[in-house]
């Protein structure tokens, strides 16, 4: 049993810093967030780096792996330490920020999720942010986020003062319910993030065929489904160019080379349907809706790949999680650590950036899971959902841009998603199986192929498959 790993770090007098990372084992995740901090000159001033995770092996290789890089770069590192422990209390004591990137069950939960609701005809392609099964992956991962809320509450960055509060940071999905669920518990907790936002604006840019500096967007909505409400482009190679909307460039070089929208045609479709681009790939987006994955001719349809996400294939995300994770563990196993150069450019995930933007108060942009506290942030979706919108961070913390209203097309797609939400968040912090059924019956996906009686049996096989992760649900 891991108890606590240091690294060297009992002459530290003071740490400014202390950044927890629960889920640090995971598959590479946990290594490129923690080297994003690591880019940041303010974020390796004197800074503990706390790893956490249940699975000792990837937790030793982690924590192995970092101090390698730390060896590897000592003039720019040699004030970061790394400490490693399954005890959460331990990791989460003094934490200023916390990540959670974690997945409870593994590919063996994955596999019911995908399973039992392909028995009653419903096809998953990814399965881990609605319907079946992103509700039963939201209710096996109710408790860590219980105890890592709770105590952050106890014992994180100044608790019992008035002081600045922790911060947590939340990458698992499913990302509205886990980020919806955590500030139930504990107000203005949690911000969730994802990378739906940046890797489609840069689709969106090649699109336009604009360089950086050329290209702006306005993006809102909720997690996987939020939409480009304005994007502009501006040629910096004409003087005193003006902004102007690039949707239409896009319809014209889509007219002028089709073949640019590649395997997205789930997503181009919906483009075609609304009127706006939105975030989320056509394999994900598929699962959200009522259209796509009733039948296996409007399947082979919008099929736009062979293998992969875009293929709408079933269970493809469950097949590569397995592959990946045993590659993982062996990874782990065998210790198979490489010499690294300094990253001296974090990627595009936000984590590092809020949390350089909150340690030296130069403001970040970022697209943000946040609460839609009395319905201010977008007036149109329901009061208290979790909705995905600009946010800025600085010194005072995270800043959601409000008074943003959808387009009744786009609202309308958002509500019957957050419905499920809704119903699943309530479900568990109450504990009413009643409620988990009727998430799963407002499913736009599984309701389009399952009656009511069949849904609520699916509901009752994936209870008693999955009750070793769910003993917390009788406690």
């Amino acid at each position: 049993m891991i108890q606590v790993y240091l690294s060297n770090i009992s002459h530290i007098t003071h740490i400014m810093i202390k950044i927890a990372f629960i889920g640090a084992g995971s598959k590479g995740f946990g290594q490129k967030v923690i080297t994003d901090f690591l880019a940041y000159p303010a974020l390796r001033k004197n800074t503990l780096i706390s790893l956490n995770d249940i699975n000792e092996s990837r937790l030793k290789f982690v924590k192995k792996w970092l101090e390698t890089y730390k060896e590897d770069n000592i003039k720019e590192l040699e004030n970061v330490h790394f400490e490693a422990s399954v005890d959460k209390e331990k990791c989460l004591t003094d934490a200023k920020y916390v990540i959670s990137a974690f997945m409870v069950g593994g590919w063996e939960a994955y596999k019911v999720d995908v399973d039992i609701p392909y028995k009653y005809n419903v096809t998953q392609n990814v399965g881990d942010s609605l319907g079946p099964g992103g509700v039963f992956r939201f209710l096996r991962s109710v408790p860590v986020y219980k105890e890592v809320v709770e105590t952050l509450k106890e014992v994180g960055y100044s608790a019992g003062t008035n002081g600045m509060r922790p911060i947590h940071l939340n990458y698992t999905n499913p990302m509205a319910m886990n980020t919806w669920y955590c500030n139930s518990i504990w107000e203005d907790s949690t911000v969730g993030l994802c990378h739906g936002v940046q890797g489609t604006s840069n689709l969106l840019r090649m699109y336009v065929g604009a360089a950086p500096n050329e290209f702006s967007y306005f993006c809102a909505g909720i997690n996987h489904m939020a939409w480009f409400l304005d994007i502009q482009f501006k040629d910096c190679t004409v003087p005193d160019s003006k902004w102007v909307d690039a949707y239409p460039i896009i319809w014209d070089h889509v007219e002028e080379e089709p073949e640019i929208v590649g395997s997205e045609k789930v997503r181009w479709d919906m483009f075609k349907a609304t009127g706006y681009f939105m975030t989320e790939s056509s394999g994900h987006l598929s699962e959200y809706l009522p259209y796509y994955r009733k039948r296996k001719d409007i399947l082979e349809k919008y099929r736009g790949a062979e293998r992969g996400f875009d293929s709408l294939e079933h269970a493809v995300d469950m097949k590569n999680f397995e592959r990946d994770s045993k590659r993982a563990e062996k990874r782990a196993e065998e210790e198979d650590i490489t010499h690294m150069r300094f990253k001296s450019h974090p990627s595009h995930e936000y984590a590092s950036g809020i949390v350089n933007a909150i340690e030296t108060d130069v403001p970040y942009r970022f697209n943000g899971n946040v609460i839609n506290k009395g319905q201010g942030l977008i007036i149109n979706l329901p009061r208290g959902c979790c909705v995905e919108v600009p946010c800025y961070a600085d010194a005072h913390r995270v800043h959601p841009q409000g008074g943003i209203k959808l387009p009744i097309q786009c609202q309308a797609l958002c509500t019957s998603n957050i419905m499920v939400q809704k119903a699943a968040v309530e479900g568990a912090l109450e504990k009413n199986k009643e409620k988990i059924y009727h998430a799963i019956m407002l499913d736009p996906n599984t309701a389009s192929v399952c009656s009511p009686e069949e849904i609520r049996e699916m509901v009752d096989e994936m209870f008693e498959a999955e009750s070793k992760w769910l003993k917390w649900w009788n406690e």
